[in-house]
């Protein structure tokens, strides 16, 4: 892949980011080709599935932490697409229980990130 294939005419990319302390990213043109990515960088664990979160937003402007999460520049703030569980065969928005019973499910997870969006652009 050449520097910017994964970045859109309008200077836009995908990028996911596999859940968990220390995970694996991926940016794309597509979110399903960047979730899938991810997940195969990252390896499914032990019950064949891993968890990848995929927002839409400017590249050089949405990244990784070192501990995993997404984080955004001051005025470059994503829109989150979903956290979707992935198997190798599968690509589904997460639900209750696909993780344990207290993980957030794909709504959830979408509703955590514009929270956390209008708190920085409040901020």
């Amino acid at each position: 892949m050449t520097k910017h294939e994964h970045v859109l005419s309008n200077g836009y990319t995908f990028l996911a980011v596999t859940a968990g302390q220390y995970g694996t990213w991926a940016r794309a043109t597509d979110p399903m080709t960047a979730i899938r990515n991810a997940a195969e960088e990252n390896g499914y664990g032990n019950d064949g599935k891993i968890l990848v979160m995929c927002v839409y937003g400017k590249n050089g402007s949405v990244g990784c932490g070192g501990m995993g999460g997404i984080y955004w520049e001051e005025g470059a703030e994503p829109t989150p697409i979903g956290l979707f569980t992935v198997t190798p065969k599968s690509i589904t928005p997460t639900k209750k229980g696909d993780a344990n019973k207290t993980h957030e499910n794909c709504e959830e997870w979408i509703e955590k990130v514009l929270s956390d969006i209008r708190e920085s652009l409040a901020a």
